[in-house]
C-alpha cells in the first residue's frame, strides 16, 4: 500500500470533467466529484467506473455498494486500521463523501480513509492481516 501526493504517475492526468460516467487512468478528487453532483442536487457519487486512476482525498468515503480490484487502498503507517473510521450511527454519517455502484480497477487511493457498513471495514481490515 503506497500514498503519495507527489506529481502523477506516468500515463496519468488530472481530471478536470467531473461528471463523467467514467475514468481511465485520471487523478481524480473525490471532493470534485461529489461538489459537481451536489451542483445538480444529486447527493451521491453513483454509477461511476474508475480504472487505473489515482483516487485522491483529503477525504473519509462512505462506500455504499462498490467493487473493488486490484486496488491500493493507501498508506495506514503501518497499521490498516489508520484508514477505517466505524461510524457511531446506523443512520448518518455526516461528512463523508458517499459512493455507490461504483467500481474500482486497479485504483490507488491517496489522502482517502473509509467508513460504511460493517462487512465492507472488516473485509479492509482483514486485508492488514493478510500484509501482516
Amino acid at each position: 500500500m503506497t500514498e503519495f501526493y507527489g506529481p502523477l504517475p506516468a500515463g496519468v492526468t488530472r481530471a478536470t470533467d467531473f461528471e463523467q460516467a467514467a475514468y481511465d487512468r485520471q487523478a481524480v478528487s473525490l471532493v470534485d466529484l461529489l461538489r459537481a453532483r451536489m451542483a445538480k442536487g444529486e447527493r451521491v457519487v453513483k454509477g461511476v467506473t474508475f480504472t487505473d486512476c489515482r483516487i485522491e482525498g483529503p477525504a473519509v468515503m462512505l462506500v455504499l455498494g462498490c467493487q473493488f480490484e486490484g486496488s491500493d487502498f493507501g498508506n495506514p503507517s503501518g497499521d490498516i486500521r489508520n484508514l477505517i473510521l466505524r461510524p457511531a450511527s446506523q443512520s448518518a454519517v455526516i461528512g463523508a463523501i458517499p459512493v455507490d455502484s461504483c467500481s474500482f480497477t486497479r485504483c490507488a487511493f491517496v489522502g482517502v480513509g473509509y467508513t460504511g457498513a460493517d462487512h465492507f471495514l472488516d473485509q479492509l481490515l482483514a486485508l492488514g492481516k493478510q500484509n501482516g
